[in-house]
């Protein structure tokens, strides 16, 4: 195994190699990276083992370097020397740079050097309800420590500021003194004749209370609220919008009596009127009479009063949605009515889509394929474009066969909608195969950039960034850095901790295809394909313009070649289709495992894994091999496609779902349609009842597609039909 020292190393004497040597290159650093090279080569001679070296360049950088480099050199001087060094240095970081990630750097090394006083001083002005957790944590525990008079009042602050977290229960059993509430029996015509007061506070009460809830032991808690609303009432304790929230939980998870509860969640709202409790209670009491299948009228009036008393975007978009969600479950007509009133008032679409997905199945179940069409033209402009792509194609598709009325000029509409497609590339595919797009037309189809509706990564870029977005250079400058100096290894985790930072379009693929020329050298570091990947795909998504070829095979790429070349050829299955399989079960990660056991590149269960070596005669194997992974992968494959009567399609849902549940979704699609045979594929899709499972249907297709025609355009049409055989 190659260390993390000989890496760097190679790495920089590759650079250097394939660029000017010698002085030359010292001086081409200096003209890239001016004073911020101090940074970098600091890393160099801290690798090295050349402290005293690394400690000149980096407060050189710190002094006069650019923003990123020179908080980067500051939070570096906190992690080597002995203490009295390492505490200056953390004492130096956050009179400068007051972020998160900085006071946690420094808070750490206090309390690894036991200066209480000075973990406490640097994290006195933190915001509780947007802090990380750890930070917190680590300065509740240093103010026990030193018997801080404020010590259970920021505690309380703390739980009940913000959602409890996985650091809240830690810090509440390991850290926190509590009563013991296990065993203290509440038995409220006790207390009402005995004098002795409680063995708690109310502030106990409620921290316990909210960690029973976390724990999801709904019961409990619900035999518990009406002593937090008498705390509220009697004013021992603020009411808060965090604790309203568990009581509302409490009363949905742990009580079956869903209507006589809906109507006292009603009392309270009108009780909280005009304050930002108000949301929690009529939201819940909706929630409650859905439960109860009380009238819609009842369900809807509840978060209709939601709606409007909310106080954050988020809760607005979660009220609307199950508004929705009870139209839907009460009738057709309803729901189609209440999108039309409500498209308008979300504000993240993309946290609909769900509820679009379900409603597809539902009505292509009922028959209801005009319906299609009417949904897609009242969402087209407020849902994502991914989801009136779906709607669109889908309403042209049924007309096609006869199970919707559209002509045939709508029914090229639809296809031309859904190719305009934003967030999946699936229905602008099967589209553009529907109108016969070709050369020109079909590029700017299948390259088209994704409009991501939700907005969830800053704005997308056309322009370089502007000469005036210092801070922004600043940070291409420090990311860009760790791929000139030879730190690969640093790039995404830079990448991932700085997601609100802006980069140039060309400098995601950029990064993507130094770590994805990374990978290709050392076999220590095959994770950078999955990095690169997931690089390129963000560079996608801020795209908005037209993607290269050179930059969509960034986006779809043939890492390991050999094997699955190799092994596709012995088992007769086309390579495109191996590369997609690999990058949608497991974006080239060899080692990954999912929450279900899955292992490695095609994410193969270890019974499967069995089953196959005893077919290759191999006692001793390893999932996590990429070799052995891709031919156990493949082989399966290429069997289940042959089962399924050579059908691709039915192959990737039967190694997603099983052959048989496919058999039996199939039987029961042919009977919803009314055919006995011939089953359109995309339609069928569409019907099968697990969303995991079209969904994994859909990126198989569009990723083979994609794969193929980068290679062979010219076969695009053949490659939809064979797919959709």
């Amino acid at each position: 195994m190659v260390t993390k020292n000989k890496v760097q190393l190679f790495f920089l004497l590759f650079l250097i190699i394939t660029s000017t040597v010698g002085c030359s290159e010292k001086s081409k650093s200096q003209k890239l990276f001016g004073v911020d090279a101090d940074y970098f080569v600091g890393l160099q001679k801290l690798a090295e083992g050349k402290e005293k070296e690394a400690r000149t360049k980096l407060n050189r950088c710190i002094k006069k370097g650019s923003f990123y480099c020179a908080k980067k050199s500051a939070q570096l001087l906190c992690t080597f020397g002995n203490v009295q060094e390492k505490n200056e240095a953390a004492v130096n970081l956050i009179s400068k740079y007051k972020d998160d990630e900085s006071l946690l750097i420094a808070a750490k090394q206090f309390e690894s050097s036991d200066e209480i006083s000075k973990l406490i001083e640097c994290t006195s002005n933190i915001d509780f309800k947007t802090a990380k957790n750890e930070l917190i944590y680590l300065r509740l525990n240093a103010m026990k420590k030193r018997g801080d008079s404020n010590y259970q009042n920021e505690v309380y602050d703390w739980f009940t500021s913000c959602p409890i977290s996985k650091e809240h229960y830690q810090f509440y059993k390991d850290i926190y003194e509590h009563p013991d509430f296990a065993k203290i029996q509440i038995d409220e015509k006790q207390s009402e004749s005995d004098s002795e007061k409680p063995s708690y506070t109310p502030r106990q009460f409620v921290l316990n209370f909210r960690i029973e809830v976390f724990k999801r032991n709904y019961i409990y808690a619900y035999n518990n609220t009406k002593k937090i609303l008498q705390y509220f009432d009697d004013g021992n304790l603020p009411a808060n919008t965090q604790l309203c929230s568990d009581i509302g939980k409490a009363y949905l998870y742990g009580s079956t009596d869903f209507a006589k509860n809906a109507s006292y969640f009603s009392k309270l709202a009108e009780q909280y009127k005009r304050t930002d409790k108000e949301f929690y209670f009529w939201f819940y009491a909706g929630r409650l009479f859905s439960k109860a299948s009380d009238s819609y009228s009842k369900v809807a009036k509840c978060f209709e009063a939601a709606i409007q008393s909310a106080q954050s975007t988020e809760q607005k978009d979660n009220a609307i949605w199950y508004l929705l969600k009870s139209a839907q479950d009460f009738s057709l007509n309803t729901l189609l009515d209440s999108i039309q009133t409500h498209s308008k008032l979300w504000n993240d679409p993309e946290y609909f889509e769900d509820l679009f997905e379900s409603l597809v199945t539902t009505l292509l179940s009922s028959g209801q394929g005009n319906s299609f069409g009417s949904i897609y033209k009242i969402i087209d402009g407020y849902a994502s474009d991914e989801t009136v792509a779906r709607f669109a194609y889908l309403y042209a598709r049924l007309s096609q066969e006869g199970y919707a009325d559209a002509k045939e000029q709508e029914i090229k509409e639809a296809f031309r909608r859904a190719c305009r497609s934003g967030s999946a590339i699936y229905y602008r595919q099967l589209a553009a195969y529907q109108l016969g797009l070709k050369d020109t037309e079909l590029y700017n189809v299948l390259s088209a950039p994704v409009k991501n509706s939700s907005v969830q990564f800053s704005k997308q870029l056309k322009e370089p960034l502007a000469q005036s977005d210092t801070k922004a250079k600043d940070f291409e400058k420090l990311i860009k850095g760790y791929a000139y100096f030879g730190f690969p290894e640093k790039i995404y985790e830079t990448f991932v901790s700085n997601k609100n930072e802006q980069l140039p379009l060309d400098s995601y693929f950029y990064l993507a295809d130094f770590l994805s020329k990374c990978s290709n050298k050392s076999e220590c570091t095959e994770k950078f394909y999955t990095q690169a990947l997931r690089i390129s795909a963000e560079g996608q998504r801020k795209a908005s313009e037209n993607m290269s070829n050179a930059q969509m095979r960034l986006l779809f790429p043939e890492n390991y070649k050999e094997y699955v070349e190799k092994y596709c050829q012995q088992f007769n299955v086309n390579d495109k289709i191996m590369y997609a399989l690999i990058r949608s079960e497991s974006f080239f990660d060899p080692s990954v495992k999912s929450s279900a056991g899955a292992i490695g590149l095609t994410q193969l269960m270890e019974v499967t894994g069995s089953d196959i070596s005893k077919r290759f005669k191999m006692q001793n194997y390893s999932l996590t091999d990429p070799e052995t992974n891709i031919k156990f992968g493949t082989y399966y494959l290429s069997t289940l496609v042959s089962r399924c009567d050579n059908s691709y399609l039915l192959g990737f849902l039967s190694y997603n779902a099983g052959i048989t549940r496919v058999r039996k979704w199939q039987k029961s699609s042919l009977v919803e349609f009314g055919k006995r045979s011939e089953m359109p594929l995309d339609l069928f899709l569409e019907t099968v009842p697990f969303a995991e499972t079209r969904e994994y249907g859909r990126k198989l297709i569009s990723a083979t597609v994609m794969y193929d025609w980068l290679d062979n355009p010219e076969n695009f049409e053949s490659t939809v039909s064979a797919l959709l055989k």
